[in-house]
């Protein structure tokens, strides 16, 4: 049985935070292009990201004249956010918080929960809809991500999924195991990230024989991910429960995958 980790306890949302952009392999550009469609369409200014993670979003809008909040629960992923923005000279605010409870000041045009950020119950699926439908103005804009079940490689599932990644002079490998359990995919992931990979260190005979990791060669962290895969009817059916209707679905390619985008609006 899967273990259960309080979010900021997650090596995704901790130690693996300076990594959290390079291992999403999201399709950034077109996501951000998709958003910035929809939240032009319906002349949104106003955005909250819920679940904002490091904060790529946030600074992406927000470069494209978007007034955005990013909220997150872990505190490591706001840490970061601010400091991305302060590096690339962007004026924007990240707040630590919980996406069942925070409320911005003022209501706003448009809210994102994105990278499968939906709670995976449905009793918690309503109150993150609840709370997201209490800082929208009328007809504002709810959008999420999600899979469908009907799109599951299902081939893939129990199987080790192994990915890597470069990023200076680290080498970032993920063994993934998935497991579905009714409509959630509990997911174990294995991170290693090795050290000066590029250049390696020939040993002597008796370094040779000792333990890599204790010389900082490597470093090995297993985290626990639940991702809710819903239909579409599914999805109208919890938006309508909570004053939403579903207005459209986009879909966009990740690798041999599909991500939806259903775009909520509030009734007024």
């Amino acid at each position: 049985m899967f273990a259960v980790f309080e979010p900021m306890d997650r090596p995704l949302y901790s130690q693996l935070v300076p990594y959290y952009e390079l291992i999403e392999s999201r399709d950034w550009r077109n996501e951000i292009k998709l958003i910035t469609s929809v939240l032009r369409d319906h002349k949104s200014e106003s955005v909250v990201d819920l679940g904002c993670g490091t904060g790529y979003h946030v600074r992406a809008l927000t470069k494209l004249g978007f007034s955005v909040i990013g909220v997150d629960i872990s505190k490591q992923n706001i840490e970061f956010a601010r400091k991305r923005a302060e590096k690339e000279k962007i004026r924007t605010r990240f707040v630590i918080g919980s996406y069942y409870h925070y409320q911005p000041d003022t209501r706003v045009d448009a809210a994102l929960c994105l990278n499968w950020s939906i709670p995976v119950r449905d009793y918690e699926v309503k109150r993150f809809l609840d709370n997201a439908r209490g800082m929208l103005r009328p007809r504002g804009l709810l959008i999420v991500d999600f899979e469908r079940r009907s799109q599951i490689v299902w081939k893939d599932v129990g199987k080790p999924i192994v990915d890597s990644w470069n990023q200076k002079k680290q080498l970032v490998v993920r063994v993934s195991v998935g497991q579905m359990v009714s409509n959630v995919l509990c997911s174990k992931d294995a991170y290693i990230i090795y050290h000066n990979f590029s250049k390696p260190n020939i040993p002597n005979e008796t370094l040779r024989y000792k333990a890599a990791q204790g010389r900082g060669l490597a470093q090995v962290y297993v985290d626990y991910s639940y991702v809710r895969f819903f239909s579409l009817a599914e999805m109208r059916s919890f938006a309508k429960r909570s004053g939403f209707k579903v207005i459209a679905n986009f879909l966009l390619p990740r690798n041999k995958y599909k991500r939806n985008y259903a775009v909520l609006e509030k009734d007024s």
